[in-house]
């Protein structure tokens, strides 16, 4: 039977490989992205498409780190649970800083779907953001003994902000392009 830290560590590097396949449509393969013609315009929107790129795979990064950490925590190895939970924490702020970049950037250039998308996704990380400071406050009370009340009003408030983002969809890098033109 695969570990369940290897299968999330497996489903984690398919999920980067694929992302980062989804730039090449626009990237030509290179890393810089091209196409469009359209001068400062389009320069604009491929900003905006490598910005929300950036902070997706860090979004994504940060939840596959965050799920090791709470792996680490339910086998009650909470120096190993705070160690990926921060790892988490550093990536979901990291993608929480460029999806509002992302925000700003669309709104500059008026571009409303975009500009939606980039929204939703701020919205979800900001809520990833609060589920991961909870996950991260329930391992380091565990790892200070803490109250079972105390370990578990945290844990109760990384569920609460957990469910809240999954209410809301992240799209991936191809919509955000597709919505600026850029196909």
């Amino acid at each position: 039977m695969v570990s369940r830290r290897r299968l999330l560590s497996a489903i984690s590097l398919f999920l980067s490989l694929s992302l980062s396949g989804c730039l090449d449509t626009f990237t030509g393969g290179e890393g810089g992205l091209s196409g469009g013609g359209g001068g400062d315009i389009d320069d604009e929107r491929r900003e905006i498409v490598q910005t929300y790129d950036d902070a997706l795979v860090a979004r994504n990064d940060a939840l596959g780190a965050r799920d090791e950490g709470i792996t680490a925590f339910n086998e009650e190895s909470y120096a190993a649970a705070i160690e990926a939970i921060e790892t988490a924490a550093a990536d979901i702020e990291r993608a929480q800083s460029g999806f509002a970049e992302s925000v700003d950037l669309a709104r500059e250039i008026a571009e409303d779907a975009a500009t939606s998308l980039c929204e939703t996704a701020a919205e979800e990380t900001d809520l990833q953001v609060a589920a991961t400071e909870a996950a991260l406050a329930a391992a380091t009370a565990a790892d200070e003994d803490a109250d079972a009340g105390t370990i578990n009003g945290h844990i109760e408030e990384y569920r609460s902000r957990r469910s809240e983002a999954s209410e809301r969809s992240v799209e991936d890098t191809d919509a955000v392009a597709s919505a600026l033109g850029l196909e």
